[in-house]
């Protein structure tokens, strides 16, 4: 088979996996940087993270209001926690990237996702196929969008990648190649066992 024939071949593999939702506009107004450093990766892609950030704070003022030496006290083990997680590096926080189960190819991706989404919608895309490498970041266009089929909310998306740089596509498709070669690894010895 061609190289280039070869990026397109698609593998279900489960691997590191968070994705942001921009409208048409945002995605105008806001670029993605040529790479993800930690602090990039914690701001914009773990949101969690900051939104548990807001949930702790909110509860230690509650809690202030009954005793304020638990809240000295939660409010110092907050603020060790937080000086913590700015001496994470990319390396570290690349690992909290949660794994999604994907249908990976050289060219684009399809993923589940909780919410709905339009057609012009752009994803911001954060993937780590390989573990000893940087994490790949990348803006998609949306190409088919497939409700999910068990009446929850949420949507099957079939991604294309805006200016996938070589390296990173040589990533994806190295990665692919690794789990062919493993894949067919097992078949063969499957079939060397029922033999």
């Amino acid at each position: 088979m061609r190289k280039d024939k070869r990026s397109f071949y698609r593998i279900d593999v489960m691997m590191p996996c968070s994705y942001r939702i921009l409208s048409h506009e945002e995605a105008i107004e806001t670029a993605l940087p040529m790479s993800a450093d930690a602090k990039y990766i914690e701001e914009y892609f773990m949101e969690n993270l900051a939104q548990l950030d807001l949930q702790i704070n909110e509860i230690i003022s509650q809690i202030n209001q009954k005793s304020t030496l638990l809240a000295t006290a939660l409010t110092a083990i907050n603020s060790k926690i937080n000086f913590v997680m700015q001496t994470i590096d990319e390396k570290q926080l690349a690992r909290a990237i949660p794994q999604k189960l994907v249908n990976l190819s050289g060219s684009g991706i399809v993923i589940d996702i909780e919410e709905n989404v339009l057609i012009s919608d752009k994803i911001d895309l954060l993937i780590k196929p390989l573990e000893n490498e940087s994490p790949i970041l990348v803006r998609c266009d949306i190409v088919k969008i497939t409700p999910l089929n068990d009446n929850s909310e949420g949507s099957t998306i079939a991604l294309n990648y805006q200016n996938l740089s070589e390296d990173d596509r040589r990533k994806l498709v190295y990665f692919i190649q690794a789990k062919e070669i493993e894949s067919a690894q097992k078949e063969r010895h499957n079939k060397t066992v029922s033999s």
